[in-house]
């Protein structure tokens, strides 16, 4: 049951109710048992922080990220945006035998490529995926923030603050892990993207459940004052390089979701979508992915 206002997870004020998040049956790359309950998206009024309502609690979250398929987050060092960007930003501004750290760093593919230049540690709590980074040279020092000692020039995240409860204290953090002057670079999807906006709550990247907490660009620099540091650099992109057809594939599959939904829940019951509507039945209203649009957002943040 959905409620139109609950309080923010963050800053405690009032968040109102976008719409109803569709039922999955997918967490970290393995199918579950039954589908998981998709809650509802909220956005607060104060903050702008965007939120998935009600959600697992932290230690069935952790558990479940703990079983979770070994390559899900597995990416070839050169196949992301967002990867070749950030190294060319961390190129530009520290010098060699600088300390970065990658929370989540999961095989260590972003860190791998900059160890012959600088000093890579890593935050991870995968086992499989922290004995491949260690295999390739990274310092893996923990599984969560608690195991960070000392301060780096450099703290890196990709793909993780959607996933925390809390994103305001996850950014607090960073900025706490990095010395005076020091770099903080986050990338993650951005909830004022036109695409996202467009289909709100049933949007492809909310309807992914291990997704809670949803920012933006407006959400970042209402903190920059409060958590002391200064957006730098902003870059928009694709979390995945696509040919045209298929860009245009996904835009007509996801606006033929958004006009004629009960249309796209009758071509599921027949089958298409790759989905066991006969089984479950409330994964016929599960979205059609668009992971081809222009929906990602990363921020380089300077510590004051």
């Amino acid at each position: 049951m959905t409620t139109p206002f609950v309080q923010c997870p963050d800053c405690e004020g009032e968040a109102i109710i976008i719409g109803p998040i569709p039922a999955t049956d997918v967490f970290a790359g393995q199918v579950c048992e039954r589908p998981l309950s998709g809650g509802a998206l909220y956005r607060c009024r104060q903050c702008s922080l965007g939120f998935r309502w009600p959600r697992l609690g932290k230690d069935e979250l952790d558990s479940m990220y703990e079983q979770g398929g070994e390559l899900t987050w597995t990416a070839l060092a050169d196949s992301r945006q967002d990867w070749f960007a950030a190294r060319g930003w961390l190129n530009q501004l520290l010098p060699t035998e600088s300390r970065i750290l990658d929370v989540g760093c999961f095989d260590g593919g972003f860190l791998e490529p900059l160890r012959g230049s600088y000093r890579c540690f890593g935050i991870e709590i995968h086992a499989a995926a922290r004995d491949r980074a260690v295999k390739k040279g990274i310092d893996v020092i923990g599984t969560d923030f608690s195991a960070v000692a000392g301060t780096f020039d450099c703290v890196t995240a990709f793909d993780v603050i959607e996933h925390v409860e809390r994103p305001k204290s996850f950014l607090r953090d960073c900025i706490a892990a990095v010395r005076p002057g020091g770099w903080v670079l986050i990338s993650t999807g951005n909830l004022d993207a036109f695409t996202f906006r467009l289909m709100g709550s049933r949007y492809w990247y909310c309807s992914i459940a291990e997704h809670i907490s949803f920012v933006s660009p407006a959400w970042f620099s209402g903190l920059a004052d409060a958590l002391g540091f200064q957006v730098v650099m902003q870059k928009n992109f694709s979390h995945s390089n696509s040919t045209m057809s298929r860009r245009i594939r996904q835009a007509v599959n996801n606006l033929l979701y958004r006009i004629n939904p009960t249309g796209f829940r009758l071509l599921r019951k027949l089958g298409m979508g790759g989905k066991d509507v006969t089984k479950h039945p409330e994964l016929a209203d599960h979205p059609p992915g668009w992971e081809s649009a222009h929906d990602h957002y990363m921020v380089l943040l300077k510590k004051q």
